[in-house]
């Protein structure tokens, strides 16, 4: 065992400004979502897909930030 990250968290970070694009995109795209959530009747399949749409979304804004503090602190 290496006390430094594994190759993957170095690749991971070699990478930074590719997963702040995916951080602001979908950042961005979340906050262009939400609102619908609250408009939408909450039986239609547009609602149905727009909550998906917003968990996805929040799923990568939330993993990409995670990434980019890991880099920032460690590297």
């Amino acid at each position: 065992m290496t006390d430094g990250p594994s190759m993957f968290m170095v690749e991971i970070c070699d990478r930074r400004m590719q997963f702040f694009y995916i951080f602001a995109f979908s950042l961005f795209f979340l906050l262009l979502m939400v609102p619908y959530l609250f408009i939408l009747d909450p039986t239609s399949a547009v609602y149905v897909v727009s909550a998906l749409n917003a968990f996805g979304l929040g799923t990568f804004a939330l993993l990409s930030g995670v990434a980019i503090l890991y880099c920032k602190r460690n590297f």
